[in-house]
């Protein structure tokens, strides 16, 4: 890839080539001229350099790292400006990260140990100088050409008892899902224990080749490390000892209380470990209850469930017995990476941390109702498209009820089933977008609630249609517009709902103690397809319901994770997610014909690909996957399109964040999803052309997984 400063000089340092790129910075090998060494120099690119929260954060993570002077903390050696373009200087890493280790699995026990130990001092003194790292994972550990390893990244850290810059978020939920604890998920005030955790979920990394917890989206993987236990580490590496996964349990505990008190007591205690005989008197972590989680299945003859007698209205029906699963080590699916990987995670960390916000604030919320209004846990809104994002949560704005009534047309107020939330900021539309469809049916977070909304986008009137204090999420508009069928954790798990497009007639289709979740129809509206945990074991299977709540009929199961299944217009073919419920880099795009009963993965790369969606035509299926080209997608999410047939894929679109929640508009001319707004610091619908082209924002007090209105 050209760069225009390859080859010319930028301080006193003569650019080399680029070692890797991000949303919020670029990292370039460079040779410093007056003491003859090559040096890593972070750069923010023109584009934000009139940026005021870009500057800040830039200007902040100087600021902490000039605090700490520790052998295992990358050094920094200088900072300037060129032209208004900030630069950091760096110690330049020959040995990559401690993640491109794991391109060949699990590491050695050596090897883990010696990281652990040299990253776990650095930590620690970075704690008794105030500073939370708070994106601790092994991309952020890098490693020199001797061994020795290094803490890097602190683009989002915190220096507890600062207030921070207002411009800047710094002070709420921040950092990778994937590592996050249960507290930093949730918005809670932090301390070291919070590393800790991370540093527990990197220990469970390198030791098995994947992460604790895995999903399609980064909401999913923050109300996981609230909710769910750790699975036994031992179930993907069966080479590790008792003694070991239980500092790794240790680690991952919930409450912070009962983790390490600092990072070097975890070192000392995986020492004690690994000297240990490799049998142990403990099965389980003392405390923890091991979950059921069974080791990831082995392929299996794909076959398609035989057709059920039809459940009448309201059905309740009880989950199919587990299938048998193979135990056996499977390591994490990893694309091959090029060494200009190595400095990505310095490029990234601020991007991403500002990036993914939005759907980690989230949590906070679902994980309190669930706990105050369910007997069993509540799970928030999971998603096969997913949230994306940590972006802080505004506050909705202060206008008062009856200053946002007045704003409501005459004709709307009081209407039985409605409740106008007001005239958000009109979306004006460009010519471009204009004529396709002008309402959307959406979720989002207000008011410590999930509800559903529709949008005008000609007038920019909306409406609140659901009112439940369940979580209500992922609408599907009937094909003749006069229904939507959605998911909503009511009762405690999650089921499928329909009610009337005005929100009324409500009437709930499914009842049982597992998850079902994703509902779309079937072309002529007389069926509704969706995916359900019947096992309980996060292999979901698809079933088909009519809208009335009678028939209810098994569709496809292959004891893997199907999720997210969508009708071709002319019913001959469902496609959907499937992959290893354990492991999201498995995750292809699968189709079946409803006709032969054939199976087949119309994409099989080695990269996660998910949530696909039929064009009204049915000639192409847009849908999202990790990659762009050879390298991974900004926000690890791009849109990408396919053929029917599964030939000329494409990426379509990737912007600077995680784009999820993909659907065509009536007559294929546009394309809605969701991402992560700057411009509100949350998650909110965009429009684009089917091309990819004239990409706007339309919503702006949030909005997720919009739904077209027929009309």
């Amino acid at each position: 890839m050209t760069d225009d400063l390859i080859g010319k000089s930028i301080g006193g340092y003569e650019i080399l080539d680029v070692v890797g790129r991000g949303g919020m910075a670029t990292v370039y090998r460079a040779q410093q001229v007056s003491m003859n060494r090559v040096v890593a120099v972070k750069v923010l690119p023109e584009k934000y350099i009139n940026d005021d929260t870009y500057i800040q954060r830039f200007n902040q993570e100087v600021a902490i790292v000039a605090k700490l002077e520790h052998r295992n903390i990358v050094p920094v050696h200088d900072y300037g400006e060129q032209n208004g373009q900030p630069y950091i200087v760096m110690r330049y890493m020959s040995g990559g990260s401690a993640d491109d280790l794991l391109n060949n699995g699990p590491l050695e026990i050596e090897t883990i140990v010696s990281i652990v130990e040299q990253v776990a001092p650095a930590l620690d003194y970075a704690h008794t100088k105030h500073v939370l790292h708070r994106d601790l994972k092994p991309s952020n550990v890098l490693l020199d050409d001797d061994d020795g390893a290094y803490l890097t990244d602190f683009g989002i850290a915190r220096v507890l008892g600062e207030q921070g810059n207002k411009g800047i978020t710094t002070q709420g939920v921040v950092g990778t899902p994937s590592y996050m604890s249960p507290e930093q998920a949730q918005g809670m005030p932090l301390d070291n224990r919070s590393d800790i955790y991370a540093l527990g979920v990197m220990l469970f990394e390198l030791a098995t080749g994947r992460r604790p917890f895995e999903s399609d989206t980064p909401y999913s993987i923050a109300v996981m490390q609230v909710t769910t236990p750790p699975p036994s580490p031992r179930t993907y590496n069966p080479q590790l000892s008792f003694a070991l996964e239980e500092v790794i349990f240790k680690a991952l505990r919930k409450k912070r209380e009962e983790r390490f008190p600092n990072a070097v007591a975890l070192a000392e205690a995986l020492k004690r470990a690994v000297n240990k005989p490799v049998a142990s008197i403990h099965d389980t972590q003392p405390g923890m209850q091991r979950p059921n989680n069974p080791a990831p299945q082995s392929q299996q003859p794909v076959h398609v469930m035989p057709p059920a007698p039809p459940i009448q209205q309201i059905p309740v029906y009880t989950p199919t017995p587990s299938q048998p699963m193979t135990s056996g080590y499977m390591p994490r699916r990893r694309k091959a990476r090029t060494s200009n990987n190595v400095w990505m995670s310095a490029a990234l960390g601020g991007m991403l941390g500002c990036g993914l916000l939005a759907v980690l604030v989230i949590v906070v919320i679902l994980a309190i109702s669930s706990i105050n209004t369910a007997p069993p846990a509540s799970p928030a809104p999971t998603a096969e498209d997913g949230s994306a994002g940590e972006g802080a949560l505004l506050p909705l704005d202060s206008t008062s009820e009856a200053a946002r009534a007045s704003l409501v047309p005459p004709d709307i107020q009081g209407t039985p089933g409605l409740a106008p939330v007001g005239v958000r900021e009109t979306p004006t539309l460009s010519a471009a977008l204009r004529g396709s469809g002008n309402q959307l049916i959406y979720f989002t977070e207000r008011n410590d609630n999930y509800d559903l909304y529709k949008l005008d986008l000609e007038s920019g009137l909306e409406v609140r249609l659901t009112f439940d204090p369940g979580a209500d999420s992922y609408p599907s508009v009937s094909p003749d517009g006069r229904f939507i069928a959605f998911q909503s954790n009511r009762d405690g798990d999650f089921d499928i709902f329909v009610m009337d497009i005005e929100g009324e007639n409500l009437r709930q289709l499914t009842d049982n103690t597992v998850l079902d979740r994703i509902p779309s129809w079937s072309p002529d509206g007389s069926k509704i397809v969706f995916s359900s945990d019947t096992r309980n074991d996060s292999t979901f299977d698809l079933y088909e319901i009519r809208p009335d709540g009678s028939g209810l009929n098994p569709v496809f199961s292959n004891g893997q994770r199907n999720s997210h299944p969508r009708f071709s217009p002319d019913s001959r073919y469902i496609i959907f997610t499937t992959g290893d419920a354990q492991d999201g880099g498995t995750w292809e795009i699968g189709r079946l014909d409803t006709q032969t009963d054939e199976f087949i993965r119309l994409t099989s790369n080695g990269v996660k690909d998910w949530s696909p969606s039929f064009s009204p035509d049915g000639s192409a299926i847009i849908y999202l996957t990790g990659e762009n080209g050879s390298a991974t997608a900004f926000g690890d999410s791009a849109i990408g399109m396919i053929a029917t047939d599964g030939n000329t894929q494409r990426i379509l679109y990737d912007g600077t964040s995680y784009e999820w929640g993909v659907s065509y508009s009536p007559d294929g001319s546009l394309i809605a999803f969701t991402a992560f707004s700057v411009q509100t610091a949350r998650e909110e619908i965009f429009l684009m052309r089917a091309d990819g082209t004239e990409v706007q924002q339309v919503t702006f007090d949030g909005g997720q997984a919009a739904s077209w209105v027929p009309g």
